[in-house]
């Protein structure tokens, strides 16, 4: 499925939920698993024309996240959803 293109009737919502950035960041060997993860998910929808990202949950695992996983999250955000991509429904 995830081959195949929209046709003009076709909504595609990447649906996330906790994602937990930030767990174990202070860990040398898991520190960036749960950002790793979040970008494979990102570059999914970004591959896959995603017209809406949802995401439910917590985002984040620190109620107050690192200023390092915060601007690396705020970067991913940026890099996949935003753009000149077209809108491409109403």
């Amino acid at each position: 499925m995830a081959d195949e293109l929209p046709d003009g009737d076709t909504l595609r919502i990447l649906v996330l939920t906790d994602t937990h950035v930030g767990f174990n960041e202070k860990d040398k060997v898991r520190s960036k698993d749960s950002i790793n993860t979040l970008e494979e998910a990102l570059q999914v929808g970004k591959s896959s024309q995603a017209d809406l990202i949802l995401h439910g949950g917590d985002l984040f695992h620190d109620n107050k996240p690192s200023r390092g996983c915060l601007y690396r999250t705020m970067d991913l955000i940026r890099q996949y959803t935003m753009g000149s991509g077209e809108v491409a429904f109403e």
